[in-house]
């Protein structure tokens, strides 16, 4: 299938993009939201590529394709001219409201994700000349240093600019008001009125300054409030006036409260963020190495850790020598071994030159477009990143690891931890921390923090087992599409899925809902459950679990593919109801729990349980045989074959 192609003539057939008020996909189909529903040519749309048959219903246009949907998916907002990035997916787009985290994590990435390859580079060029500097290959007087640390720090020192321009795209913002409004906060006339202390008012609002340069959240804060008010304003503006008058009022109105608001609230929180960690500190030192350098990735998410600076060198200027530094300087260390895991791991094209760039960034001490781009998106591997930074941290505190210098992190800042008196303990448990920093993170994303999505396996592969006969009983119909088993089907092998549900067996032809009655999604079974639970109906892995947990994409070992769909319509429920017991990429074995579902809540929603358990690459097999009738308990023999 050519999904370019095929989402073209999808857009024309529904009547291109005027027609559209919004389009989601679930996890086999295209949703639609028409403005004239009788404007789609079904006919047409049937006989496109991919297309397997079309549905309507809950006010929605529905173009099943199958499993090829978010790709189809994905060219067609391409073509429609949005950001595939900024647009909802199927569970979301319907107003589900994610957990938090997730939602942080979907903007943090959706942000960043388009700058993480000149991050990558600066850093690695910054890295450079830090290691030239130390080998008296350049002064930091040379001309030719100068140019070069500019094209290196530039990114960093105007960071809001470009992240600015990023995140409007990420809101639906215009990107050009939002890196003018990034600008407008690293403006020199600014920035030197924060450094010479001068007091500053708006309208006789007194303006609490701070240094912008290099922050992250202030500016996607901003650029959130600027899409926002500028798609209000650009609702209510007549379109004689609307491209000057509404980036003028938006940028009038929005730099200011962030000047007022944005920055005393950064500064607050950064403040109580330092003094608690002196605190800790006090307490005890490993407690703190366990706290502070757990969190430590994390607060720099924030672009709280700015806060730190000023305790870090007030230590070394008062003391001679700082220890919270080197609780903290092995977090890099972590986040670049889950870099490296993940380089080593994954099979996506597109992932494997990010995390290598960024393992690269990591060991010279930039460690953003290792969480950007790499840990923070797969959510487990900067968690893991994180345990691994807590016990290293512990272990630096302990053996009273101290910082003689200030350097950024990576390893050209280890000559930094050396006492000018001669190596101590200090310096052997930093680098140990060091090591196991790198060497736990690497071993905890690659064991627990990331997962390939499942592949396909070849079917009839020499360790699958022989699948137990299934009956000659009247309860199995002929469902194949090749309907006649001639002599060379009898000689194939024969396999079963077992069933995942406890119910009632009804023809796949009478379920409620075209995409699966037609066969237009493959051949299988329908079962109205009377329990709540599905299990996994033979040896396999997750190949998806839709992110409303209502449908589940497994691949046995044996090569069957079967789409467990619960219910009818319930994407709608946006996973109310639901509760999910594995991830994409598990392994499963017969009889394990896949997911629950309340039947008697999703009964009370006005929706059909009726469950279709379905061979996805039907087409593959000669002969297929289902029950259709009666009852079936989980785990016996619902499917076979050939």
């Amino acid at each position: 299938m050519n999904h370019d192609k095929t989402a073209k003539e999808i857009l024309s057939a529904v009547g291109g993009n005027d027609n559209i008020n919004n389009v989601i996909h679930c996890v086999t189909r295209l949703r639609f939201t028409l403005k004239d529903m009788q404007a789609p040519n079904k006919e047409e749309i049937k006989q496109i590529d991919g297309v397997l048959t079309v549905v309507e219903g809950g006010g929605q246009f529905q173009v099943v394709i199958g499993n090829e949907v978010p790709k189809v998916y994905e060219s067609l907002l391409k073509t429609m001219g949005r950001d595939p990035a900024a647009s909802p997916s199927g569970d979301t787009a319907q107003g589900e409201k994610k957990g938090l985290f997730n939602r942080f994590v979907d903007v943090i990435s959706g942000v960043f994700l388009p700058v993480v390859g000149v991050l990558s580079a600066v850093g690695i060029l910054k890295g450079l000349l830090a290691l030239f500097i130390t080998l008296n290959w350049l002064t930091e007087e040379m001309s030719t240093y100068k140019i070069l640390y500019a094209i290196a720090d530039a990114l960093f020192y105007f960071f809001p600019i470009l992240l600015g321009f990023s995140a409007a795209k990420k809101f639906g913002g215009n990107p050009f008001i939002s890196a003018t409004l990034g600008a407008a906060l690293v403006y020199p006339t600014m920035i030197a009125a924060f450094t010479d202390g001068t007091a500053m008012s708006f309208l006789g609002i007194p303006v609490v300054l701070m240094n912008y340069t290099q922050s992250v959240i202030p500016i996607i804060v901003a650029s959130y409030l600027a899409s926002n008010f500028e798609k209000w304003l650009g609702k209510i503006t007549p379109p004689s006036i609307k491209m000057f008058f509404v980036p003028l009022v938006t940028l009038a109105v929005i730099t200011p409260i962030v000047f007022l608001a944005v920055g005393p609230v950064s500064t607050l929180v950064s403040d109580y963020l330092a003094d608690g960690a002196m605190w800790v500190y006090k307490l005890s030192p490993i407690i703190a190495g366990l706290i502070l350098a757990g969190i430590w990735q994390t607060v720099i998410i924030f672009g709280l850790h700015w806060a730190f600076i000023p305790i870090l060198i007030n230590n070394l200027t008062t003391n001679g020598f700082d220890p919270i530094n080197g609780m903290l300087f092995c977090t890099t260390f972590a986040q670049t071994g889950a870099s490296l895991a993940i380089a080593i791991k994954t099979r996506d094209k597109r992932l494997k030159p990010i995390a290598t760039s960024a393992t690269i960034a990591g060991l010279l001490g930039v460690t953003e477009p290792a969480i950007y781009g790499v840990t923070l998106p797969a959510k487990k591997a900067f968690i893991m990143a994180s345990i691994a930074s807590g016990i290293a941290g512990a272990l630096a505190g302990f053996m009273g690891s101290t910082a003689y210098g200030f350097a950024a992190g990576g390893v050209f800042g280890i000559p930094i931890f050396i006492n000018p008196s001669g190596m101590d303990t200090g310096f052997i448990g930093f680098i140990l921390s060091v090591l196991i920093a790198f060497i736990l993170g690497f071993i905890l994303t690659y064991m627990f923090g990331y997962k390939n999505a499942a592949q396909s396996a070849p079917s009839n592969q020499e360790h699958a087992e022989k699948a137990e006969q299934s009956s000659a009983s009247s309860e199995f119909v002929n469902v194949s599409s090749t309907a006649s088993a001639d002599s060379a089907a009898e000689s194939l092998v024969e396999k079963t899925v077992f069933s995942p549900l406890t119910g009632k067996l009804i023809p796949l032809k009478e379920v409620g809902d075209e995409a699966f009655s037609s066969g237009a999604m493959g051949q299988g079974a329908a079962i109205v459950p009377t329990q709540g639970v599905a299990y996994a109906p033979f040896d396999g892995v997750i190949v998806t679990i839709f992110k409303t947990k209502h449908a589940i994409g497994l691949l046995s070992e044996d090569g069957i593919e079967i789409l467990i769909h619960v219910g009818i319509n319930t994407v709608s429920l946006k996973g109310k109801h639901f509760t999910s017991f594995v991830s994409d990429g598990d392994t499963v074995r017969k009889g394990d729990k896949l997911v629950e579902f309340d039947l008697e809540g999703i009964t009370a929603a006005g929706l059909d349980t009726t469950t279709s358990v379905i061979v996805s690459n039907t087409a593959v097999y000669m002969d297929i045989q289902a029950k259709q009738q009666g009852q079936v308990n989980q785990g016996e023999a619902l499917i076979t074959v050939k």
